[in-house]
């Protein structure tokens, strides 16, 4: 099928105009859904971002659409669904999606009989704590108190007055001998009597003894090292820089603590992806195919690389032959901005850049699967192929959708606008591979 250049420029014209569309649309922030304003006043927002999630039991109902100060504190302004309805008794806080993950505000719609919130009224919201709030009260406990002195301080004199406390009690002991072995001497008595009665528990009991025993002899050789100072318990009593160590190793552990914790999250959130596409360009009657992969570190950013016409090299000036470079590479970085993501690197070995746009971003089902994208690349391009001559850069535009979320996609593309305008139909396959993603994580672990 070969459309005429009318087609051609109208097909092109209707897909800059939905971006032109679709950009009005998410720079105005534009909501096709009845919201109502409430406001929540928070000590402190937790680093809640602005236009970030209002979730109700996980299920997100809405987005906050302004953050402020107000009488030293936050006013949280959020736009809920029409349908959403919140009592006077609704509590709201500041959650995270993990650890380390992106913020939302989580909403308890709360209950009758107490009263239906209307229209820009107002609620109290709930504090919360971070990681680095755990951390830093962890070492207010372990700073010294000009007053009290340091924990470890403290710790070494508590055990120092124990320690006199036996001692009292050994001389008291001592004074006391002749009481003492007459208490020994009715036990023994006592003793005698119980064996009588539990003689059909003998064997228990000596066992039990033996047990009590061996503790108390263990307890006896852990006393008497930690006087002379062995082990840890005796470096605690008897060394003075303990509390400078302790302090020191609490440091270091909330340190490795924060890595690991960056680490892992990375190593969890990698994904990797193998694509394959075939295309079909009606102008030229040729099929060609492209495969690459493309590593996701983290929501909202991504790596492809991918090489372009596939085959054996061949001259392309010769009439008849692919007039399409073969073995071409592409190697962008992208990042999302909302429903809009840019990317730019080497496109089909050349510099450039470009745009995808999802216009039904609101659609919670089908926000990434229908894609509109635009690229343009080669910029210093001055060249004759086949008697034709091409100059200036390469822009490309299409679109494409989602047959079998997310492994099968079908789209079509009007390539080199400038020059040919060559209408292309593909269809795309991608897969997860785990495997890549796991060793991935291996070697940022490693790093």
């Amino acid at each position: 099928m070969i459309f005429s250049s009318e087609a051609k420029v109208g097909i092109f014209t209707l897909a800059g105009l939905a971006l032109l569309v679709g950009g009005v649309v998410v720079l105005g922030d534009f909501q096709f859904q009845k919201t109502y304003p409430l406001h929540i006043y928070f000590e402190n927002a937790g680093g809640l971002p602005d236009k970030g999630p209002v979730k109700v039991a996980g299920v997100e109902v809405g987005k906050v659409s302004e953050i402020k100060l107000e009488d030293q504190r936050a006013k949280v302004t959020i736009q809920l669904e029409k349908d959403v309805k919140v009592y006077s008794n609704a509590r709201a806080h500041v959650s995270a999606t993990g650890l380390i993950g992106s913020k939302y505000l989580e909403l308890t719609l709360g209950s009758p009989p107490a009263e239906l919130l209307q229209p820009g009224d107002s609620i109290q919201g709930d504090p919360s704590f971070s990681f680095d709030d755990v951390m830093t009260k962890l070492g207010e406990l372990f700073k010294e108190d000009p007053e009290t002195g340091g924990m470890a301080d403290n710790l070494r004199v508590t055990v120092a007055n124990l320690r006199n406390v036996t001692d009292a009690l050994n001389g008291s002991i001592g004074r006391q001998e002749k009481d003492i072995k007459q208490i020994v001497r009715n036990i023994r008595v006592i003793t005698t009597d119980l064996r009588e009665v539990t003689t059909a528990r003998k064997e228990d009991m000596k066992i039990a003894l033996a047990k009590i025993r061996s503790v108390s002899e263990r307890l006896d050789d852990i006393l008497i090292k930690v006087q002379e100072g062995k082990g840890i318990m005796g470096k605690l009593v008897g060394d003075e820089k303990m509390g400078k160590d302790l302090k020191e190793t609490m440091t270091s552990v909330r340190e490795a603590a924060k890595d690991a914790q960056s680490v892992m999250g990375r190593i969890a959130k990698i994904e990797v992806y193998w694509d394959y596409r075939q295309r079909f360009d009606f102008e030229d009657d040729q099929s060609r195919a492209d495969v690459g992969i493309w590593i996701v570190p983290r929501d909202g950013k991504f790596y492809l690389i991918r090489g372009h016409n596939l085959g054996a090299r061949e001259d392309r000036t010769v009439l008849g032959n692919d007039i399409e470079r073969k073995n071409t590479i592409t190697a962008v970085m992208g990042r999302d901005f909302g429903p809009l993501t840019v990317f730019g690197g080497a496109i089909r070995s050349s510099g450039g850049g470009g745009i995808k746009f999802r216009p039904l971003f609101k659609s919670e089902k089908w926000n990434r699967r229908l894609e509109l994208e635009a690229e343009a690349y080669n910029f210093s391009r001055d060249e004759v192929i086949q008697g034709i001559e091409m100059k200036g850069p390469v822009y490309n535009a299409g679109a494409r959708v989602s047959l079998k979320h997310p492994w099968l996609w079908a789209g079509a593309q009007v390539e080199d606008i400038n020059e040919r305008k060559n209408v292309n139909a593909h269809v795309n396959i991608t897969f997860k591979d785990e495997d890549i993603a796991y060793l991935l994580g291996l070697i940022g672990l490693a790093r």
